[in-house]
């Protein structure tokens, strides 16, 4: 697997920094925002092979990828929304211009459909712990 970027969009932060260290592997960068709109400002210099959408009501809705630009839906998104959410039909989404939509309704879940598009041909590396380095 080459060196990929994830990009998690949630307003709550300590659910994003679970969520990131859920993910955290060697070849894998993550960046976190707030809002959807902050992932694809101009001065991002990072270009990102996955979106992960949390959805929370009232923080951040399912209309904000309204607001995405038609080159940036070729990136694939994972919408995570809570188990008891209502349904959502990600054909709708297909049919407005989305290469790639799944959702999730549990942190395992994300997980899973990000290594399977991150790295398609097999599983994720697993990070290695640091071995103790003896001085001399």
């Amino acid at each position: 697997m080459d060196y990929k970027t994830v990009f998690i969009v949630d307003p709550v932060k300590g659910e994003r920094i679970q969520l990131a260290k859920l993910l955290k592997q060697e070849k894998i960068t993550i960046s976190g925002f707030v809002k959807l709109t902050d992932c694809f400002k101009k001065n991002n210099p990072l270009k990102c092979d996955v979106v992960i959408y949390v959805l929370r009501p009232g923080r951040a809705e399912l209309k904000e990828l309204n607001k995405v630009n038609p080159r940036e839906k070729n990136i694939p998104f994972v919408l995570m929304t809570a188990p008891d959410a209502p349904g959502i039909d990600l054909d709708e989404w297909k049919k407005k211009g989305y290469k790639s939509i799944d959702l999730a309704t549990n942190k395992e879940q994300v997980k899973e459909i990000t290594y399977h598009i991150l790295s398609p041909d097999g599983p994720v590396p697993e990070r290695k712990p640091l071995q103790a380095v003896q001085l001399s």
